[in-house]
Order: C-alpha cells, then sequence, then structure tokens
C-alpha cells in the first residue's frame, strides 16, 4: 500500500526477526537482477515510433492518472471503481493490485465530511455532557499495558494444553473487571491499537492499513496523557523496542507525555529471545511509580511476545499442546503458548509489587492484537477458528483481545465488550477523572449502549446507530483534519507539545572527571547507561561502563597531548541518532 513506503525502517528491523530473512542475500540478487535487466537493454531491437503518437499516448496515460486525484474526469465514477478500504485482500482482488494501490492514494488525505460547520461541531459538543460523578481529591496511579500480542491460546477447539499458560490472568479474570477488547488490527499494527486506546479515536475511520502515528500525528493531540498531566499526574511512556519505531520518540511529545524510557535506557535488561523480558517492564513500572510524588500515568508496551514464532520443536518448552494439527502448526503454538506463559508471570509480578503499595493504582493490562500463527492464518485455519475477515463471527474471532482492570481501591467487578477506542473512557469514569470533549463523547454513546466500533462490513451488527457514527467521523475529523472547532467550547482540551519532554528517565551527569595518568578517564557521576559512550573533544573513545555512577573512557596519545579536555557522555540508537547527552566536564590533561 502507499503508506507502507513510510515504514521502510520499521520493516527492515522487523524483518530481520524472520529466519529465512537475509538482508545481504536480499540486497545481492536484486544487484544481479538489475545488472542482467540492464545488459539486456542493449538486446532489445529498436522500432521506429512516431513521436507524436507516443506524445499523445502519454498526455492520455496521464489524463488518466490525474483523474483518480480531480472530479474534471472521473473514472472511479465513470466506470464504478470502488475502493475497498476496510480490506485490502478484497480490495487487491476485485480491482487487481495495480488499480488498488492507486485507489488508495487517492484516499491518504481524509475527505471532509458534507455537514462540516462551526456550528454543527458546538451543538455536538453541547449536547455531550459527561454524566458521571468527578472526584479531584482521588488520583490513583494509572497503569495501561498493553502486551504484545497477548491472547488466550484456550480459545481454539480441538486443542488441548498440558497446563493452564496464562492461570495468573485467569486467576484475575475471577476476582476482577474483565472483557473482550476489539482491536483495529490483527497479527501486528500495534501502534494502531495504541492510537485508539490513547485518543479514543478510530481508526475505522480511516483507510485500513494507515498507520496515524505516522501520517497524522505529528501535531499535538488531545489524547490520555495531557488529560492526565493537566490534573496533576506524572505522564510516562515505556517500550521495551527502540523509541524510533511508529516515531513514538515524537508522537509522544504531541500526545504531553512527560518522558518516554525506551529500550536504549534499559540498563543490562533480561532478554528472552531477541526480546527484552516483560519482567523488565513490570520492574521499571514500579521503579517510576516509588521515584514520583505524583500521581502516576503509566503506558508500557512489551515487546517479549512479538512474532515471529518458529516452527520447529522446541523440546524445553514445559507446556505441550496436543491436537489435530500439522507437526509445524503444533511447534509453533507450542512456542507462542511458552512465550505467553512466561508473560503472565511479568503480570503476577507487577500486580504483587503495586499490592505491597499502600498507594490506590488501576491497572489495565490488554493484548493489543492476536499473533500471527502462521503465514496463512494456519494455527486458526486448522482448528476452524477463523477462516478470514468476511464472516462477521470470523472477524469477531480474528480481533477479539482479552483484557483485565486491576484495583486496590474497590470491588468492582464488571464483564465488559468494547473497542479499543472506548476503554480511556471507561477507565476514567471507573476512577472519578474528568476527561476531554472525546472521552465525554464516548461516555455518552456508551451510556446509549454503543461501545463497539468495528469494520464498516460488519458495523451494521453491533448496536450503534447511523446518526452516531455521522457525529463520531464529524468530530473525528475536526480533531484531527479541521479547523478544530470543539476546541473553541473550552480551550483547555486544546492539545501543546510537551517542551520538558525527554527521552530517557533523567540526564546523564557528569559529577566529576579525574585527569588520565595511565590514559584512561574515571568518571564518576549519575544515570550512567551501559550503552553510553564517552566523546572527548567531541570525539568517541572507548568506553567502559562500570554501574551507573562510575565509567571509564580510554584516551588516545593525540588527545592526551591536548590541554584542555572537555569530557561528554553520549547515547546513540540503533539509527545512530544521538537521543540523550551529559553536561559538559572540562579536565586539564597532565
Amino acid at each position: 500500500m502507499p503508506w507502507d513506503f513510510t515504514l521502510y525502517n520499521e520493516a527492515l528491523n522487523i524483518s530481520k526477526g524472520f529466519s529465512s530473512f537475509n538482508q545481504v542475500a536480499l540486497l545481492l540478487v536484486i544487484s544481479i537482477l538489475t545488472i542482467i535487466l540492464l545488459v539486456l537493454v542493449k538486446y532489445i531491437p529498436k522500432g521506429n515510433f512516431n513521436r507524436r503518437k507516443k506524445l499523445v499516448i502519454s498526455m492520455l496515460s496521464l489524463a488518466l492518472l490525474l483523474s483518480f486525484y480531480t472530479e474534471v474526469i472521473s473514472l472511479d465514477k465513470t466506470f464504478s471503481l470502488r475502493l475497498v478500504n476496510w480490506s485490502q485482500k478484497m480490495n487487491s482482488e476485485e480491482n487487481g493490485v495495480l488499480l488498488g494501490f492507486f485507489l488508495n492514494t487517492t484516499c491518504q488525505a481524509a475527505e471532509e465530511p458534507a455537514d462540516y460547520k462551526e456550528k454543527i461541531v458546538k451543538n455536538l459538543m453541547n449536547d455531550t455532557k459527561s454524566a458521571y460523578p468527578v472526584n479531584p481529591s482521588f488520583k490513583p496511579n494509572i497503569i495501561f499495558v498493553m502486551s504484545e500480542a497477548f491472547w488466550d491460546p484456550t480459545l481454539l477447539e480441538g486443542v488441548s494444553f498440558s497446563e493452564d499458560p496464562i492461570p495468573y490472568f485467569r486467576s484475575l479474570q475471577k476476582e476482577h473487571t474483565s472483557g473482550v477488547m476489539l482491536a483495529p488490527v490483527y497479527g501486528g499494527g500495534t501502534a494502531n491499537t495504541e492510537f485508539e486506546v490513547l485518543t479514543g479515536l478510530s481508526t475505522q475511520f480511516l483507510p485500513q492499513g494507515i498507520i496515524p502515528y505516522v501520517e497524522y500525528a505529528r501535531k499535538p493531540m488531545a489524547a490520555l496523557p495531557a488529560i492526565l498531566k493537566h490534573q496533576g499526574y506524572e505522564t510516562t511512556a515505556i517500550h521495551t523496542y527502540d523509541n524510533w519505531f511508529y516515531g513514538r520518540n515524537y508522537v509522544y511529545q504531541n500526545m504531553d507525555f512527560d518522558k518516554f524510557i525506551s529500550k536504549e535506557f534499559f540498563n543490562q535488561p533480561e532478554y528472552n529471545g531477541q526480546y527484552i523480558r516483560d519482567t523488565e517492564l513490570s520492574k521499571r513500572i514500579l521503579e517510576e511509580i516509588k521515584k514520583t510524588t505524583r500521581p502516576d500515568f503509566i503506558y508500557a508496551i512489551s515487546m517479549q511476545a512479538h512474532g515471529p514464532y518458529s516452527d520447529k520443536e522446541n523440546p524445553d518448552n514445559m507446556i505441550k499442546v496436543s491436537g489435530n494439527l500439522s507437526p509445524e502448526s503444533k511447534a509453533l503454538l507450542e512456542n507462542y503458548t511458552q512465550t505467553i506463559s512466561d508473560v503472565d508471570q511479568s503480570l503476577k509480578l507487577l500486580i504483587e509489587g503495586l499490592e505491597q503499595s499502600s498507594e490506590p493504582s488501576i491497572v489495565v493490562f490488554f493484548g493489543d492484537h492476536l499473533p500471527m500463527l502462521g503465514p496463512n492464518y494456519n494455527v486458526y485455519q486448522e482448528t476452524n477458528f477463523f477462516q478470514d475477515e468476511i464472516n462477521y463471527q470470523d472477524y469477531l474471532n480474528m480481533y477479539s483481545v482479552p483484557f483485565v482492570i486491576w484495583d486496590n481501591f474497590s470491588s468492582n467487578k464488571e464483564n465488559l465488550r468494547l473497542s479499543s477506542n472506548f476503554l480511556s473512557s471507561y477507565v476514567l469514569e471507573r476512577t472519578n477523572t474528568s476527561g476531554n470533549m472525546m472521552t465525554d463523547f464516548l461516555h455518552t454513546l456508551a451510556q446509549n449502549g454503543s461501545s463497539v466500533v468495528i469494520s464498516e462490513e460488519h458495523l451494521l451488527h453491533e448496536n450503534i446507530s447511523e446518526t452516531e457514527i455521522s457525529q463520531y467521523k464529524l468530530l473525528q475529523y475536526d480533531i484531527l483534519f479541521g479547523h478544530q472547532y470543539a476546541y473553541l467550547l473550552n480551550p483547555d482540551y486544546k492539545p501543546q507539545a510537551n517542551t520538558d519532554y525527554v527521552l530517557g528517565d533523567g540526564r546523564a551527569l557528569i559529577v566529576n572527571a579525574t585527569p588520565p595518568n595511565t590514559s584512561v578517564i574515571e568518571i564518576q557521576g549519575e544515570n550512567f547507561l551501559q550503552d553510553h559512550k564517552v566523546y572527548v573533544n567531541g570525539r568517541l573513545v572507548q568506553t567502559d561502563f562500570e554501574n551507573p555512577a562510575y565509567i571509564t573512557a580510554g584516551l588516545p596519545k593525540r588527545l592526551s597531548r591536548s590541554g584542555a579536555l572537555d569530557i561528554q557522555v553520549k547515547l546513540t540508537d540503533s539509527m545512530g541518532n544521538v537521543i540523550s547527552e551529559s553536561n559538559t566536564f572540562k579536565i586539564e590533561s597532565s
């Protein structure tokens, strides 16, 4: 799809996890094919072409192409072309890959609703009233844990497990509020579930495959961290992966997070395979809560259960799967199940840590999407869980993920069914915390029994009315693309980028650096990380991390003869960008 080209770095980074992907081999094949094609061009017989005919044909071709983007010649209407943006599979089948691609390019910019007017938006806002009680003096810690590909594999029919893979999660379900959340994506696209949860906006009103973080979220956005920061919360995002993935390093500032602790800021973490283990994420959440005196809002994103999952049998797996599955599917399901079992223990670590705290806290734990169990839905098809997303029940099975909401200040227990864009609105009501115009609107819909927004093709099966959908689309357009009339009634809701936003959890500080005696500089300070590197007079030097308060640096001879030395510590990410740097400390070389 057209917007996939904006995710080149993300795709390349994730593809390295697939055992069959060899970047060097791929580049070699492309290079060889390019050379062969260039050589063959010489042997193409030259024809006698009429330049005028070529010009006319070229102009006609250009006109046909431009017809997709103008109303002067509308071929899509003339030939009844239809963009099936809710299913790109059907879009390609119906229009062909090339035509489907061009039709997709026409909808990257959202179409303005016919009734989009300031008066209508204001009337909609005036009719939207939050009915739940608000308690400004009660400010519990609010923790969202979006667990990568967390799902309940025991839902598969005809498959049995030697033991329950998620016993702790299931124990929480019995005692606390839990239910089913309809995610907007399957097998990937984590950022879209995240976008819906944090903003209350729905990606169902956008072309399928669009990543709002990449295409639309490059300006201040009224999101959950902004709502809570306005009420005195410390707002922190934590993710055990690269800071730049899906542009989170910029998006989070626009959402009014105070800080973003990404993979680069974890000191010597424990890994499970190629990803940081989720227990490290739970430990970091608990650490952050202990550090602050203000109430905390933490949005944590895990990575341990990210695919791909091997289809090779692992004899070390403790949980065994039996059923009518192919050997590859059986091995793949066992490997996923073993991983998710360890994720269940990370949830236990988090909740037990919070139970020992006297601070009121609420945890919302949910999966972002179903795991991709096979390139062609292999496990799901072999167990007849779903075949595709065309059938309504198959669609529900394909996009439903479990969630649980734990707290230490109430006995509330409900069984809920909602789509991810309603999750934050529910939590604000649950904690008696005021929201903004979008969460109030969603609360009004939920009060009317409309708490699920899914694919347009299946939306008629849900309780939401056409009028409510139209109002929702209108408000979303105003916020994302329009003049933001909704903020005129309450300027406090108007989003602002956080000017104090930082990557990491505190800047590295050099307190002292001793002059080198044996070409080694000893540096004392704070917040040093394993991946920090020392720069002397702007040049990278050999660095040895000892502990968060002490690192050493080797000094080349050419620098040891210098007079004054400027010492600085910097942190660089996998894209080569400096994402954190210390103060500059000056010493005199002996």
